[in-house]
């Protein structure tokens, strides 16, 4: 071998070496993030948050996942809030007028509230940001597409793009004071033929799919979890054996929230199955989301945080809130002690 020749084959040689040890430290970084992301109760009172449209929002009103999430992480006491709010989108979020100083976090009322039935697009997230820090929001869950879908391939990239903007403005903020919150991307689930007057949805399908991609981008992109609920949900329609998962080819069902449920607990990682011992736990769920609803989004918010509040909303309605508080934090803890029994710690 020529001197010219070993030079080329150790320097051939060194770069293998450095490959590797790129490929070997890469592998060890996805294996770590995987690892520390693989389950939720990494501290005790672990508050986790829904975020999304209409599909979000109604997993409120059967308890299903929340159910399968708490008695999973029995040990940690799970705080589980669902603020999606249907109809939202990532870069829409209507809120009524001076809803952000509900939030009690010191933002500012809107100066210009104007008048009528109007309503504060929140582009900037600003009213979002100030409920997440008054929830201390450790893990959030985004479920979002649904409806940004029904643009098709013409809105995709302004979807990724807006998408992207909420994340970022999500990873910035400590709203437990301590560190960035968990998010975890949750995609749309499909939509499901249920013959006329319904109809046909294989083309709406068809587009959710690729957004339903696209959010899987991003989730790698920004080194996020993904759980996708679209393919499960296509397979589960296709041998729902004439037992329809939603009622309206869009919504799911009670049957269809507990089948869904599960397919988004078991892409946390929760593979415990659903049982009717859950039961109990469950209504205790939905009733500690029904006093949260209203405690959150109080039927009469004009009078609470409106251009109606004063001079006795400011009164009357705080002590009237702090009581709501205690309600759902007893709730809270029979929820949690009821999912104790069911799974007594080890």
């Amino acid at each position: 071998m020529t001197p010219s020749s070993k030079s080329r084959f150790r320097q051939r040689r060194q770069f293998a070496l450095v490959l590797a040890s790129l490929l070997i430290s890469s592998a060890l970084f996805l294996f770590s993030s995987t690892a520390a992301d693989s389950s939720f109760g990494s501290s005790k009172g672990e508050r986790v948050i829904l975020l999304g449209g209409t599909f979000a929002e109604r997993l409120q009103y059967f308890g299903y996942f929340e159910a399968l999430l708490s008695q999973h992480e029995s040990e940690h006491d799970l705080i589980v809030r669902n603020m999606a709010w249907a109809g939202d989108e990532v870069a829409l979020m209507p809120r009524p007028y001076n809803f952000v100083i509900s939030a009690g976090t010191g933002v500012k009322d809107d100066p210009d509230p104007g008048y009528g039935f109007s309503f504060e697009s929140d582009a900037d997230h600003q009213t979002l940001m100030a409920h997440l820090q008054a929830q201390q929001a450790d893990t959030i869950l985004l479920c979002f597409g649904a409806n940004e879908a029904f643009k098709g391939k013409a809105g995709l990239a302004k979807f990724a793009a807006n998408y992207q903007v909420l994340i970022d403005h999500l990873s910035e903020k400590k709203f437990n004071g301590k560190t960035s919150p968990r998010l975890i991307l949750v995609s749309p689930i499909a939509q499901e033929n249920r013959g006329a007057p319904y109809p046909d949805p294989s083309r709406q399908n068809k587009s959710l799919e690729i957004y339903v991609q696209r959010i899987g981008e991003i989730a790698e992109k920004n080194e996020l979890r993904f759980v996708d609920l679209f393919a499960p949900s296509v397979s589960q329609m296709k041998t729902s054996q004439g037992k329809p998962l939603t009622i309206d080819g869009s919504q799911l069902n009670a049957h269809g929230q507990k089948i869904i449920a599960e397919a988004l607990a078991t892409g946390l990682g929760i593979t415990d199955p659903w049982s009717d011992q859950f039961e109990e736990m469950r209504k205790l769920i939905v009733e500690k989301n029904k006093q949260f609803f209203f405690r959150w989004r109080p039927i009469n918010g004009e009078y609470v945080y409106g251009r109606r509040r004063d001079p006795f909303g400011v009164i009357s309605y705080p002590p009237e809130m702090a009581e709501w508080d205690k309600m759902i934090i007893a709730l809270e803890q029979k929820i949690h002690a009821t999912a104790k029994k069911l799974k007594p710690s080890k």
